[in-house]
């Protein structure tokens, strides 16, 4: 049995009185806080790393994958659309030209396979036996963290960063602030809603929500990802190697595989990053929120760049002169708990075709074969942003209302940004409507969304 000390009670400043508190400044919080504020409510965000994005940034997450169906029907636009066009006004994103997108063209297909990029942008079209391509989108990840910052300083938004949310402040069953701790230390945030975009869902357990923690081993959000870039790779000279002598390079991924080193890379297409390879090592943990295994994820993620990068550079053609740029600041974090929201998406709904009441986003479901070709798109319901039995409180991250085999699929980035800008426009028309955002109307949440050119099924918000 561990031993325990008592905490002195004490008094804690308030440092803010606002509208709305948006805890995490990742995908979902980058959308949470500037919906919020562009309707007008006085917003806060609080980041506890010193910048904005989370994985998309810190984690080294630079992809925006699944935006357009197999056919190449756009799903997710908004505030998603809004940081490509802002990222391509600045030469710092690369996307398929709006015409290719759903294209067979095998010379395309070609370009994105040869950069190890299919996964996240090749998909097969069944129905013709065809490859096609996606619309996702390649950021870069420095200049998207400033891009962030013009845009929260253009709404409004007030910053807190390197400050960690830490518990909520409750009224019975409501949420009426957080506290925050920094190195001005200990403070309070009160305000109308708060937003839980942690990512880890923090905030729930001590509101008093109920979470569902379940998963599998050898699924995609039952693992931590360590990413690092290796620079100055002599990318012509690797292709050539690969491309006539790809029985050596498969027995050295083989040999580099076995050592349980990172056999895998990605060629960067991002303008202006030539000669970078990116790499996504998986730690496999069901239980990413105990410091014990992000210790443990940490230390062995390093020691798998750093014997990767040697095995890169001694034996494989065009690494000999590479160096690591960078490893991420972030540790990659994909699953955890997600609250038991009003409604709990399930991998029935992945096949439902359901178009609920209150529909807030519709997503690609571009990756469950027959499945996807049957149902293409799935629709999320406000309900499932919403925590069981507890007020105040909205969840616009990974901890969204859903079981485990619907969160490997639709916890990703401009998902979460989708999420985001759901709650965050939500959360300020109960503000101004001095009402619990669970008891907003659906239709008039729906036509806000429309008018910031969030894309929903036809059918909802008289439409």
């Amino acid at each position: 049995m561990r031993s325990t000390v008592i905490e002195p009670t004490r008094e804690i400043e308030v440092c803010q009185e606002v509208d709305v508190v948006v805890v995490g400044g990742g995908p979902g919080g980058i959308g949470s806080a500037l919906a919020a504020a562009r309707a007008g409510a006085r917003t806060v965000l609080v980041e506890r790393y010193g910048h904005l994005g989370g994985m998309s940034t810190g984690g080294l997450v630079a992809i925006i994958p699944n935006l357009s169906t197999i056919q190449g029907e756009q799903l997710i636009a908004g505030i998603c659309q809004e940081l490509i066009d802002r990222m391509d006004a600045r030469g710092a994103a690369h996307f398929p030209k709006k015409r290719d997108w759903g294209s067979d063209d095998e010379t395309l297909v070609k370009y994105y396979t040869d950069a190890n990029f299919a996964f996240f942008y090749i998909r097969d079209d069944l129905p013709t036996g065809r490859k096609r391509v996606l619309y996702t989108a390649l950021i870069d990840p420095e200049i998207l963290k400033c891009e962030l910052n013009n845009l929260m300083e253009e709404a409004g938004v007030k910053l807190y960063l390197h400050s960690w949310g830490t518990r909520p402040i409750m009224d019975g069953n409501r949420v009426k602030g957080v506290f925050i701790e920094n190195k001005s230390g200990r403070q309070a945030i009160l305000s109308k809603v708060v937003i839980d975009c942690t990512g880890d869902g923090d905030l729930l357990r001590p509101a008093g929500a109920e979470c569902d923690p379940r998963m599998l081993p050898g699924m995609r959000i039952a693992a931590f990802a360590f990413p690092f870039w290796v620079g100055n790779v002599d990318v012509k000279k690797l292709e050539e190697f690969r491309a006539t002598q790809p029985n050596r390079y498969a027995g050295l991924m083989d040999d580099l595989r076995s050592r349980g080193g990172a056999a895998f890379y990605i060629k960067d297409l991002v303008p202006h990053h030539d000669g970078v390879a990116w790499f996504y090592p998986f730690l496999p943990s069901l239980h990413q929120a105990d410091i014990d295994e992000i210790n443990r994820a940490e230390l062995e993620g390093r020691k798998i760049m750093h014997s990767s990068y040697e095995f890169y550079r001694r034996n494989v053609p065009g690494f000999e002169n590479s160096y690591i740029t960078l490893s991420s600041p972030q540790l990659g974090i994909q699953g955890g708990q997600r609250v038991v929201g009003d409604y709990v998406l399930t991998e029935r709904d992945m096949v439902s075709d359901e178009i609920f009441e209150d529909t807030i986003a519709v997503f690609p479901n571009n990756d469950n074969g027959e499945n996807s070709a049957r149902h293409p798109s799935v629709c999320i319901p406000f309900r499932a942003l919403v925590p069981k039995g507890v007020e105040g409180l909205l969840v616009a991250c990974r901890a969204y209302s859903s079981e485990y085999q619907h969160s490997e699929y639709f916890n990703l980035i401009p998902h979460c940004i989708a999420f985001g800008q759901a709650a965050g426009t939500a959360a300020a028309l109960a503000v101004n409507s001095g009402i619990e955002p669970r008891n907003i109307d659906s239709r008039l949440l729906q036509n806000h969304l429309l008018s910031q050119g969030v894309i929903l099924p036809k059918g909802v918000a008289g439409q």
